[in-house]
């Protein structure tokens, strides 16, 4: 089979022809249709994540994957057959635990994950799941390989609004920082779940003006061009001079966490979702005084991914506008475009 196989960071992806595996067992073997390229392959393939999850190379990336299932272990019931039309979880708990039963993998406590550290993943022809638990039914969504998208920008952007759901009221103001994959996905499920009134941000027209025609605003939702105005004086604008209750941020640097945390109501929620940076500053004594929390996210649920395909499935998720198909033999184009933050769509590599 054909792959982008990369032997150390930041060098160029080499693209081979290496051995087609076998499923065995539980094991599942998918033909990729699509795999989306992450901010997390870019931290990968920098090494930016070494201290967290140290790769085994050489390494095939890609973990935000769909396809059909190609080829089944012996122990895989017959409920699941080769055609099928699924979704990769990537998140691969090695060893039970109460989180790997809760359906949370990405929180167990020994985990890897398709295409991060020791499996190859996605950017290749096929990709083998190992265990068929990880696989999240596809049928009826109307683009496959576009739907790679859902498997983690929108099943991440889907934790984190769950995060909030609860917390906001719907004459209250949710942020979203960061319009990129994973916020735009953000963007449209804080509108189909909170009932909030939306506020969206970003430092780029382009990433804007794309949410402008993407995204099904409601009366009271607002988009900033953070480079074109004063967010401050826009967001109070915006809100006829109240504070936010909740914000999402996908960007997660030390800049943003410093402007939008000192934008929050009392009870308000911030929600970490970009790895931005590796340290910020937290005003701890206006948090106590205003009871407001910190809350995080990795990825999501394996029950979270399954809802985001309902809502995909009925239409009420637009994720088809949000992607730019490329080839495999593009991708050290398109990793590049990705650092150099040029990449105004999610970059799907389709086969």
């Amino acid at each position: 089979m054909k792959a982008a196989v990369l032997y150390g960071y930041s060098q160029p992806f080499s693209i081979e022809d290496i051995p087609k595996p076998s499923p065995k067992g539980t094991e599942v073997l998918v033909r990729v249709a699509g795999s989306g390229i992450c901010h997390s392959d870019l931290h990968l393939w920098r090494g930016e994540l070494e201290s967290v999850v140290p790769p085994t190379f050489p390494l095939v990336l890609g973990h935000e994957i769909s396809g059909v299932i190609e080829e089944v272990g012996e122990l895989v019931p017959p409920s699941i057959q080769p055609g099928m039309e699924v979704l990769v979880y990537w998140a691969y708990c090695e060893q039970e635990d109460k989180y790997a039963l809760r359906g949370l993998y990405q929180l167990c406590s020994l985990r890897a994950g398709a295409g991060i550290a020791v499996y190859n993943g996605g950017f290749a022809e096929y990709v083998l799941v190992p265990h068929y638990r990880y696989l999240v039914p596809a049928r009826g969504l109307e683009d496959l390989a576009a739907a790679a998208a859902l498997s983690d920008a929108g099943a991440t952007a889907m934790r984190a609004v769950r995060k909030i759901v609860g917390e906001v009221e719907e004459d209250e103001y949710v942020a979203v920082v960061g319009l990129g994959g994973v916020g735009i996905f953000g963007l449209q499920l804080a509108r189909l779940l909170t009932g909030a009134k939306i506020i969206g941000v970003d430092v780029k027209s382009e990433k804007v003006e794309r949410a402008r025609k993407i995204v099904r605003l409601a009366s009271g939702d607002t988009l900033i061009d953070a480079s074109r105005t004063d967010v401050r004086r826009a967001i109070y604008e915006a809100t006829g001079g109240s504070t936010i209750k909740a914000v999402l941020d996908f960007v997660g640097s030390e800049r943003t966490i410093s402007m939008y945390m000192d934008m929050l109501s009392p009870l308000g929620v911030y929600v970490i979702v970009g790895l931005g940076s590796e340290h910020a500053t937290i005003p701890i004594r206006r948090m106590v005084t205003s009871e407001i929390s910190i809350k995080t996210v990795l990825y999501s649920s394996y029950r979270e991914l399954e809802a985001l395909v309902d809502l995909a499935r009925r239409g009420l998720i637009n994720y088809r506008d949000l992607v730019e198909r490329v080839r495999l033999e593009e991708i050290n184009e398109a990793m590049e475009r990705l650092a150099r933050g040029e990449a105004m769509y999610r970059q799907v590599i389709v086969f």
